[in-house]
């Protein structure tokens, strides 16, 4: 029992300091584009939110979607094997910019190409340009930091993974007293402050890497292995996420309007979400034989329950809440926050289970757990927005996060002979599990 309550204790500790990193993260980049937004206008405001969201989507293709497959086969030789856990680090590196200069070139091409052929979107190439570029440089900081998850070092990660943001916001004065305060130095600005904080981490990493050497076998590893998680996490980015521009085309901007605010408010409980996915990563790839596997989703389902259950109460403070920060013009708000918050507490509680998949070498079966969800996205979307605008919005937002943690269950279930037992079935998910 006591041993039990020492890893809750430090699972706890460690959650907190990167749901702290997290959270000062994004209120940073929160304060940045308040400031983008007062000082530049709606119209270069829109140029600027381009500019982001095509940072997201590239650091998610090309960063943190290929991050879990790097601290899994590092977590794995990290101990037993150093020489080859510096090799995972080197030929991942390798692999993000294999994979990031053809793609950001590509992308480039293709902005300059549509340019050329439509005059009334010049204004456009500078936001795409610098954030494909951008983009390459998001991922090569993301490595730094998934380095620092592998290793566990969580107070390092916690301060660094806000680091970005904080250059950002302290930029600012230094664009004023040089007259520079304007969208393109703005975006430059980001920027480089992505590739100057890769360099400083590898830098300070340097002693963790090995020299560099391809190694194709390991490459041909981390691509097989990579490519489902950062397919995975792509779904639930685009499921969480298309409710806005759904809305803009099929209702107005008001009903956009109501559900992105219910939206951002979910942010501290999938925050908590990822934070503990970060935290459980580096130990749940370490586990080894299906008895461990199954021992972790046994112990740690009920907690994860448990503290959704204690959440539950916000349901009731929602229209203070809402009312407190958006207004009184955001009244239809606060169903529609209640409705996408108890689908944030069923990811809250499957999401961290998943990662069992990854030590049982099933990646692809997470993969497909959300492109299902993706699907149900689209279909319950087709159905219930273009009449209940924004609640149909989220309903089909929850309709989605409940197809995702059901399947979650489901094929754990069947992966871990919960539901029916491996042995007798000849489970071919048990069979990839290490050690049996």
């Amino acid at each position: 029992m006591r041993n039990s309550w020492s890893g809750i204790k430090t699972l706890s500790q460690q959650t907190a300091l990167v749901f702290a990193g997290k959270m000062t993260g994004a209120c940073l980049g929160f304060a940045m584009s308040l400031i983008v937004a007062r000082q530049m206008g709606p119209e270069e405001f829109g140029l600027f939110s381009l500019f982001i969201v095509i940072l997201i989507l590239g650091n998610d293709i090309l960063g943190d979607g290929l991050s879990p497959g790097v601290v899994r086969f590092y977590s794995m030789y990290r101990r037993v094997d150093p020489p080859r856990a510096a090799e995972v680090l080197t030929n991942a590196l390798a692999l993000r910019v294999l994979l990031g200069i053809p793609i950001v070139a590509l992308g480039l091409a293709g902005a300059v190409h549509v340019a050329g052929g439509a005059s009334d979107r010049h204004s456009y190439v500078l936001p795409v340009v610098l954030g494909l570029i951008g983009s390459f440089g998001a991922a090569l900081w993301s490595f730094a930091l998934c380095v620092w998850q592998a290793r566990e070092e969580f107070a390092v990660y916690g301060a660094m993974v806000a680091l970005v943001n904080l250059l950002r916001v302290l930029g600012i004065p230094l664009l004023l007293w040089a007259g520079w305060l304007s969208l393109g130095p703005v975006m430059g600005l980001h920027v480089l402050f992505y590739y100057a904080c890769t360099a400083w981490g590898i830098w300070l990493l340097r002693a963790h890497l090995a020299l560099p050497r391809l190694d194709t076998a390991l490459l041909r590893d981390l691509l097989r292995f990579s490519k489902w998680p950062a397919m995975a996490s792509l779904f639930f980015i685009l499921q969480i996420n298309l409710g806005v521009p759904v809305l803009n085309y099929v209702a107005d901007a008001r009903e956009a309007g109501l559900y992105g605010a219910g939206s951002s408010l979910l942010m501290g409980v999938d925050f908590l979400t990822v934070s503990l996915v970060t935290t459980l990563l580096p130990k749940i790839t370490q586990l080894t034989g299906l008895e461990q596997c199954r021992s972790y989703v046994q112990r740690a389902f009920p907690l994860y329950a448990l503290i959704a259950v204690c959440l539950l109460p916000v349901l009731y403070f929602a229209r203070p809440l809402v009312v407190a920060l958006f207004g009184p013009a955001y009244e239809g708000t606060i169903v529609i926050f209640q409705v996408l918050f108890i689908g944030t507490l069923g990811t809250l509680v499957t999401h961290p289970l998943y990662l069992v998949l990854y030590t049982m070498d099933r990646p692809h079966w997470f993969g497909l757990i959300q492109g299902f969800a993706l699907l149900g996205w689209i279909v319950a979307g087709c159905l219930l927005i273009p009449g209940f605008g924004a609640l149909g919005a989220a309903w089909t937002t929850l309709i989605a996060r409940m197809l995702q943690s059901l399947a979650i269950i489901v094929v754990l279930g069947y992966a871990l002979g919960f539901l029916w037992s491996s042995k007798r079935s000849g489970n071919p998910m048990a069979e990839g599990t290490p050690g049996t």
